[in-house]
């Protein structure tokens, strides 16, 4: 997926659109134009898009494979769900899952 594509689904994701986290981080509109032509933001930008979205930046740049890799309704939610949690979120979520795996090996 381009950064473009994916900004836009991280932002659907928190209830925003890319023009109004351009506002909020006080910057051009005229940006979101350029990122949907294939402009990247700059590197400290990228920062504060990832930080306002509770991401990583890495999530800029998801593959379209790693959304395939779900194969039901379920899996792909739980994708969903976890990429939309801070940092802290995703670790104490994956402890989570980590008990769970526990629990079903015994």
């Amino acid at each position: 997926m381009k950064f473009a594509d994916n900004l836009k689904r991280l932002c659907k994701l928190k209830n925003t659109t890319p023009t109004r986290l351009c506002r909020e981080l006080e910057l051009s509109t005229s940006k979101v134009s350029a990122w949907y032509n294939g402009a990247l933001p700059k590197e400290k930008v990228m920062f504060q898009l990832a930080e306002k979205l509770n991401c990583s930046v890495a999530d800029f740049f998801a593959d379209d494979n790693e959304m395939a890799e779900a194969t039901n309704d379920d899996e792909h939610d739980i994708l969903r769900i976890y990429r939309a949690l801070s940092r802290k979120e995703k670790h104490e979520f994956m402890a989570l899952a980590y008990r769970f795996e526990e629990c079903e090996s015994n």
